[in-house]
């Protein structure tokens, strides 16, 4: 999936990040939203994102597994979701439906402008207020047919990490809701903020959407893993690397490599080294005043021309056009963005 076209900043107050709480809701991924945004603004120094578990005012009960539940006491009123930037609603490991008001509440809010986000499960209960309905989703893999079958208006894709469709997302299972939280934030504020992120809390910033949800890093009997091979090419972010590089690295023949790359990642090698390059580019123009063409070096690109092709490619706007929303001297602090 390419990066989403960054949105001009404008000044306001902080993004509005609403967690939907509901008996019921699993307990990891409304901590996965609250912790992901609360580290943004930590490592901003600012109050980018102001984020808030929103329900009934009362405790709702969490649900972990088949016997571990504990309640949580919602920050706001379900109202307070209506007027959100942004909507996260978390999974439900017994595939509810949302009540008739709580549904109503998720469709007020994406007519008003807001962003929904389906954190695994959570795609049923969004599926349910028909605002899938004819458009691309995904959720845990183990779950998609059921999906499918209860929402045959939906067009499940269990293969990916996270889909969009317009100003509605879904991820997959697991940490693919915190592959979705980075590149949210990495589309809000830059990819520097989301490394920054990525970083902290000890994951990599390098899965896109379309990436598969269950990777097998691992191959028997050889020296190296494809883990190895791609943190060795992230650590080697100058170099002009190959697929041949990587393969050699990966003590494989370039056909055995590239076919254990696709079934493992999701996407060919050249697409991941691609991103990867892109990502080392969209760093720089964040952090430095470094020419075009430095960039390019640095990013192992090799010329400035190349970087300007498929960083357009990749990201959907110039190198320039993305150093002056979020470069060093665009003058302010990032603000408030949405995808249209």
């Amino acid at each position: 999936m390419s990066s989403a076209t960054p949105t001009e900043t404008h000044s306001g107050t902080p993004h509005r990040v609403a967690v939907i709480g509901h008996d019921g809701v699993g307990a990891f991924e409304v901590a996965l939203a609250v912790q992901a945004f609360a580290a943004a603004n930590d490592h901003a120094g600012d109050v980018l994102y102001e984020v808030a578990v929103v329900g009934p005012e009362r405790p709702v009960v969490t649900k972990t597994g088949y016997a571990t539940s504990f309640s949580i006491f919602p920050d706001r009123p379900l109202s307070w979701a209506e007027s959100a930037d942004t909507v996260v609603v978390p999974a439900y490991p017994e595939r509810l439906d949302p009540p008739a008001s709580l549904a109503a509440t998720i469709r007020r809010a994406h007519t008003a402008g807001a962003r929904v986000v389906a954190l695994c499960l959570g795609t049923f209960f969004v599926a349910a207020t028909g605002l899938l309905d004819g458009l691309k989703a995904t959720t845990h893999w183990h779950w998609a047919d059921e999906l499918a079958a209860r929402h045959p208006m939906v067009r499940v894709h269990p293969e990916h990490l996270f889909v969009q469709e317009g100003r509605i997302f879904s991820s997959g299972g697991g940490t693919a809701a915190l592959d979705l939280a980075l590149h949210l934030i990495e589309h809000d504020y830059g990819s520097a903020l989301a490394a920054e992120v990525a970083r902290f809390l000890v994951v990599p910033l390098r899965r896109d959407g379309d990436q598969s949800q269950y990777a097998r890093w691992d191959v028997p009997d050889r020296s190296r893993s494809l883990q190895d091979t791609l943190r060795w090419a992230e650590e080697h972010p100058d170099e002009a690397l190959t697929v041949a590089d990587l393969a050699r690295h990966a003590s494989m023949s370039m056909r055995t490599f590239s076919r254990r790359f696709r079934e493992a990642v999701g996407i060919s090698p050249m697409e991941w080294l691609r991103r990867t390059k892109v990502r080392r580019a969209q760093e720089l123009l964040q952090r430095t005043t470094w020419t075009v063409d430095r960039i390019a070096d640095a990013s192992g690109f090799g010329s400035e021309a190349a970087l300007r092709y498929h960083f357009t490619r990749v990201t959907n706007v110039s190198p320039g056009r993305y150093r002056r929303t979020y470069g060093p001297t665009r003058g302010q602090r990032p603000t408030t963005t949405t995808v249209a």
